[in-house]
Order: structure tokens, then sequence, then C-alpha cells
């Protein structure tokens, strides 16, 4: 009674790792794709390299299995400084923003619900930051 051969595949190769490299892979490209700190518009890249070798009769080789991945870098900002001296050291100062210039005289408004049926909010009323009406 003979054995049957078993083929090598994607699937079977060394139990399956091959699989797993790609699905953890995978997931960190999803997840860097999900970061809104990362450029939507880069290609992302997951590459599976298989390298083979063999003996000089060819009758045993070797299969090395890796796995890499290319991600989106954090995305770079720019912010505005004054630069200047302050008690005789050179100093930078990052540059107020609108609303620290010009200050809502209601605050920050934030939603209140003001009816409820079943968990579904009815209808929304702002309020100012000190919880009176706007």
């Amino acid at each position: 009674m003979e054995t049957a051969v078993k083929q090598v595949t994607l699937s079977t190769l060394a139990e399956g790792a091959a699989d797993e490299l790609f699905l953890d892979a995978l997931g960190k490209v999803l997840g860097n794709i999900r970061d809104l700190n990362t450029d939507h518009r880069f290609k992302r890249e997951i590459v599976l390299k298989f390298v083979l070798t063999a003996n000089e009769e060819r009758s045993v080789g070797k299969i090395d299995v890796s796995c890499s991945t290319k991600l989106a870098g954090v995305k770079g900002l720019s912010v505005g400084v004054y630069i200047g001296q302050s008690e005789g050291l050179l100093v930078a100062v990052e540059a107020p923003r609108q609303e620290e210039m010009f200050p809502s005289p209601l605050g920050h408004p934030r939603a209140v619900a003001i009816g409820e049926t079943d968990g579904i909010v009815t209808g929304m009323r702002l309020r100012k930051a000190d919880g009176t009406p706007a």
C-alpha cells in the first residue's frame, strides 16, 4: 500500500505558516489604513517572499518564507511659531489659534437631549459650558 504524496501548497507549507504570516501582515496594513494620522492615498504593500534552495543532487531542498509590509508613515504637520527672546534666552512660542484670540461668548456649546423615547433622542438643544441655555 502506497502512501499518498502530500504536495506542498501555500496553505499546507509549514502547517499554514504562510497563511498566518499573511493574516498578521494584513492586520497591520488594515490598522495602518484606519489610522487617521496616515495618508489615506498611500499604497500599502504586503510581500510574501519564498526563497528555495536545493542540495547538489537536487533531491532535498529548503523553502524560506518571509513576509514584509510597506505602511504609510505618520503624516507630518506644520505649526506657526513666533521666535524671540525672553529673559535673555531664545524662545519659540506657538501662534495662538483663532479660538484663543476671539473666544466665543457662549463658551463651547454642547448638545443636550431634550426628549427620549426607548433610547431614541427626539431633539437637541444647545447649552453653554456652564449648563445654561444658549
